[in-house]
């Protein structure tokens, strides 16, 4: 069969399981990811089929200009979360004097630390994540993408004395924001996930307000804070870290439209 067939046939399996828009796309990376052995496609499709999502099948994916191994245990990089690597160039690139110290927050996979400094190198990048599991991806991952990030298994909710001392240019987050009540409603590959990783507690905004409370007073003066959030969250949010500073407020649309990220200059 030739790949295209393989691609159709693999895609009619799939489109009974799996959204049909995404099915296309599933099948081309499964087909790729097989190189013609016939055994690890068929193995593939099958764990597919069962729910698993599909960058923990390839193994990696890629984020922004860079490639991030993932699996069982860490968050899959979205495509929206560039956004706060967008924000976070920028800005850096209007800060001439000194060193540009920036940290993230629940950093998982570390994608946006990574991509920051893949592409500020200049930057000192920090990057802070609880889950054992998920701190060895990341830890893999600043290997792989051979950047200078400093990794610490740490929790910023109570944890992080260290850090907590210093003072940083930009500070970064994805934190977990799915309501608890909602995390059973959501699809069945992104339940594979870890759950830590997506549950914000009872309204969803467990993080924000530590991060506001412990992590703002942290950002230097003319600095940034920036966070993702979920696409009804954006007004609490800012009410929240408004409450916190008197700096400027202000929210990023996703390429969907939504207010997918809120920030706020010191």
């Amino acid at each position: 069969m030739t790949e295209k067939s393989l691609e159709k046939s693999v895609y009619e399996k799939l489109c009974g399981v799996v959204d049909p828009d995404d099915a296309s796309v599933d099948a081309r990376e499964l087909v790729r990811f097989a190189d013609g052995d016939e055994a690890k496609l068929s193995d593939a499709v099958g764990r597919r089929l069962s729910g698993e999502p599909l960058q923990y099948i390839i193994g990696e994916w890629d984020f922004y200009n860079c490639t991030f191994r993932v699996g069982e245990g860490v968050f899959i990089p979205r495509p929206e979360t560039e956004l706060l690597v967008d924000e976070t160039l920028e800005f850096l690139k209007g800060r001439s004097d000194g060193e540009k110290t920036v940290l993230d927050l629940c950093s998982g996979s570390g994608c946006i630390a990574i991509s920051i400094a893949k592409n500020c190198p200049e930057a000192k990048v920090l990057a802070v994540e609880k889950s054992p599991a998920a701190f060895e991806f990341l830890k893999q991952n600043i290997i792989l993408n051979q950047v200078k990030v400093s990794a610490f298994n740490d929790d910023i909710l109570d944890g992080c004395g260290h850090l907590t001392k210093g003072r940083f240019d930009v500070i970064v987050s994805n934190p977990p924001y799915v309501r608890k009540n909602e995390l059973e409603t959501l699809q069945t590959e992104v339940l594979r996930e870890p759950v830590e990783a997506l549950d914000g507690g009872e309204d969803g905004l467990v993080f924000y307000h530590a991060i506001a409370d412990r992590w703002l007073p942290l950002v230097r003066p003319g600095g940034l804070l920036i966070v993702e959030c979920g696409e009804d969250q954006a007004e609490d949010v800012k009410s929240i870290f408004s409450a916190a500073s008197d700096g400027a407020v202000y929210t990023l649309d996703d390429f969907a439209g939504i207010h997918r990220a809120v920030a706020i200059k010191s």
